[in-house]
Parts: C-alpha cells; structure tokens; sequence
C-alpha cells in the first residue's frame, strides 16, 4: 500500500492528480482521500488540481533513500575553514 501511495504522489506531482478526473476506480478514490487526510497532497484553487504539501514531497524523497544511510561529510581545507579578516576602520 505504501508503494502505491508513493507511486501516486508522484503522479500528482508530475500531472495535478492520482489519476484522469474521469477515472472512478476504488482504489484511486482510496488513495486520493488517504492522501489528502495525511497532509500529503491538498487541493489549489488557483492552479485547479492538487498540489503536493511539504509532508508530500519529504515522503516522496524519503522513499528514494534507504533506511539509515549515513552521509559522510568531507573535511574542509584549513584555508577555507579561516574566515577572512575585516578591515578595522
């Protein structure tokens, strides 16, 4: 079921909706309401389709990373890392 939901936020992204407003299938009316009562999509007035919410798009990029990846961080050069000095007046 996650998958589904993360394959149809990005459809949303992509194209406005879950699927063709024409479309009445179960499952898609399944998804679109659990979709928009988890905060993840919302409806725009002004654009006249669904947009996805900040909590949309973190669920999206945090299926595309694997579960506890650590991110190494590169140490910087000595010179970078001494801000440069201001001139007194």
């Amino acid at each position: 079921m996650e998958k589904r939901l993360i394959e149809a936020l990005t459809k949303v992204d992509a194209h406005g909706d879950i699927a063709p407003a024409h479309v009445q299938d179960p499952m898609t009316m399944v998804l679109r309401e659990r979709a928009i009562q988890a905060d993840l999509m919302r409806w725009d007035d002004s654009r006249g389709h669904y947009v996805l919410t900040g909590t949309g798009r973190s669920r999206i990029s945090a299926r595309s990373r694997a579960p506890g990846v650590v991110v190494r961080f590169e140490k910087r050069d000595d010179k970078a890392a001494v801000s440069p000095q201001r001139k007194a007046d």
